[in-house]
């Protein structure tokens, strides 16, 4: 029986141009997630300053407080 995984050794020119367009697509993924990645910390920041601008708001704005009317017996 044959082995299913050849010897590094066996690489051919074929194989080695395999190789680089496998390299070249990996590449590209990686620019992509880079990419991606810069894009999604970008709206982590947006998210958090308008988060921080509501809190703040909520702790200088003024308290409403239910009125209690008197009772008039």
């Amino acid at each position: 029986m044959a082995n299913a995984y050849p010897a590094s050794s066996s690489h051919s020119a074929g194989s080695a141009h395999n190789d680089t367009d496998w390299d070249d697509e990996a590449d590209t993924e990686r620019v992509a997630l880079i990419e991606e990645n810069a894009r999604l910390r970008a709206l982590v920041v947006q998210l958090s300053t308008l988060v921080l601008k509501n809190v703040v708001d909520q702790h200088n704005s003024p308290q409403l407080f239910p009125v209690r009317r008197p009772r008039l017996d």
